[in-house]
């Protein structure tokens, strides 16, 4: 496995990145063995230390976590607490996806665009309010900035929500395998998980 660590704008030292990788094998080995890849990212705040892991644990299943304390090593094991607690939470649903990792998987590539937010380009062109209203009044279209494209896999809803949880993403939009229709599952605000399933809607309708 490939273990990148770095340090954002500052030198991490030889202990860290030691210490960084004995955790992240440590991990793997305990919960998925083998993974792909692991980024650790130190980051100096005004108050500590900020420590981002981003494990590949196959090809399209990443983990995410994070850590923060006054110390950078102890921020690095808060992090590393989060991701064994992640992965211990869904090992039954890895190992069941290890087994069924032979099964061909039908993946969409949708087009994406990546659109600016209207407080980032009043930050990007130092507009207050009044010109930022003569701006909309010109042009009300909202600027694309990125043309990507995203991956629409065919998941159960149960790979979906580990999926969504290891990742640390906001949503995932994938094909339900029972139906293979679009579906989404999202995190709320008040830390729940959503799940958006128009399908369901449509047979409804159709019932009536």
């Amino acid at each position: 496995m490939i273990i990148n660590v770095s340090g954002q704008n500052m030198d991490t030292g030889a202990a860290f990145q030691e210490r960084s990788c004995e955790l992240i094998e440590h991990i793997v080995e305990k919960y998925f063995t083998p993974a792909v890849s692991a980024n650790v990212t130190l980051e100096k705040t005004d108050g500590g230390f900020y420590v981002r892991i981003r494990m590949n644990l196959t090809r399209r299943i990443e983990l995410e976590a994070s850590g923060f304390a006054r110390d950078a090593h102890a921020a690095l094991e808060d992090a590393g607490q989060h991701a064994e607690k992640r992965l211990r939470r869904h090992k039954r649903r890895l190992k069941n996806h290890r087994q069924q990792a032979e099964i061909p998987n039908d993946i969409i590539s949708a087009p994406m665009s990546i659109y600016a937010t209207a407080s980032q380009l009043d930050i990007a062109n130092g507009q207050d309010n009044d010109h930022r209203e003569d701006a909309e009044q010109e042009d009300d279209s909202l600027p694309i900035i990125a043309e990507l494209s995203y991956e629409v896999e065919s998941l159960s809803v149960e790979q979906a929500v580990m999926r969504l949880e290891l990742s640390g993403d906001s949503c995932l939009l994938f094909r339900n395998s029972g139906h293979m229709g679009l579906n989404m599952v999202h995190l709320r605000d008040d830390g729940t998980i959503g799940w958006v399933d128009p399908r369901g809607t449509r047979d409804l309708n159709e019932a009536s």
